[in-house]
């Protein structure tokens, strides 16, 4: 059913998907004519053919060495079992970071953010939690694997975009701990806790609060206006006949067996705006501003991993 009604949003989010699997899964190339320079060598010193392609041992020491005489650290030179568990890792990294940041494009191109303003979906937490716990995992095992002392994260170019990555994955890691360990309550709360607006105009969804039910007030709309109906008879835990308090009745009035005059021993306690939209909480303009900061920092890591592939 979503496909039929947001093809377009679903077409774009598979193009993305797409792009983002196409850069990870693409080869790298490291060599630049610096290199030759600087070790007054042919490609040959650092390449395994004279027409350049993958790097030999050598080559792979001196590409992360950081321009710095003499060099320090470098790439490790792994075996073929160590090379196949790496190979494994690499999978699952891609997979979780896949599903990760997949995930953050898919709310925000096809559900957006407002679907989870009002609480966070515990299946999507749960997801989101255990991704972003197996990319740390699997990105610490291969950073280590691939490297021989940490000071090529800050010494060389690979290094330093590599760095750029993990700085990103922090925020990213600290701004959605902090989301669900203190926003995503608020937002429940939120929900719960009813109020008149300051202004006295009642929107939809402020007026669903008010539902009569487990002790809380019985409000609902006519013709623009509010009225309270707490602790009358017919109107107990929220229910009159077959209408429901915390909605507009406007049209439900015209079957009744009774008018308008019913309603003058009622207190209005506000109008109503079927047009209107709720304020927004503290903890929903935070829960917007994370959702956004990490789609933007989603957008730089894809950047991140091209240039690692094709800009160095």
């Amino acid at each position: 059913m979503k496909s039929k009604k947001y093809p377009r949003q679903n077409i774009a989010f598979l193009l993305w998907l797409i792009i983002f699997v196409v850069i990870v899964l693409s080869t790298p190339s490291w060599a630049t004519p610096d290199y030759a320079e600087k070790t007054a060598q042919g490609c040959k010193i650092c390449h395994i053919n004279e027409k350049g392609g993958e790097l030999s041992t050598k080559g792979l020491e001196y590409s992360a060495s950081g321009y710095v005489w003499p060099p320090k650290g470098g790439y490790r030179a792994l075996g073929p079992i160590r090379k196949s568990v790496r190979l494994l890792i690499g999978a699952f990294h891609i997979s979780a970071a896949f599903m990760w940041l997949g995930t953050i494009l898919y709310v925000h191109i096809i559900l957006r953010p407002g679907y989870a303003s009002r609480g966070l979906p515990k299946g999507e937490v749960i997801l989101g939690i255990i991704s972003m716990a197996v990319v740390g995992i699997t990105g610490t095992l291969l950073t280590i694997s691939k490297i021989k002392s940490f000071n090529v994260l800050y010494a060389s170019p690979w290094g330093i975009l590599i760095s750029a990555k993990i700085i990103i994955y922090v925020i990213m890691v600290s701004s959605a701990l902090f989301v669900v360990s203190f926003v995503g309550p608020k937002l429940k709360k939120g929900i719960k806790n009813i109020a008149i607006p300051k202004t006295g105009i009642f929107d939809p969804v402020t007026l669903s609060a008010f539902d009569g039910k487990q002790g809380r007030p019985a409000y609902f709309s006519y013709k623009r206006k509010v009225f309270d109906a707490t602790g009358l008879k017919p109107w107990e835990n929220g229910t009159h006949a077959k209408h429901l308090a915390g909605r507009d009745l406007t049209d439900a009035l015209a079957k009744a067996p009774h008018g308008e005059e019913k309603l003058n021993a009622l207190h209005v306690v506000g109008d109503y705006d079927a047009a209107l939209s709720p304020p927004k909480s503290p903890a929903q303009k935070a829960f917007y501003f994370i959702a956004y900061m990490n789609l933007t920092l989603v957008f730089c890591v894809l950047f991140v991993i091209a240039f690692l592939k094709w800009g160095i």
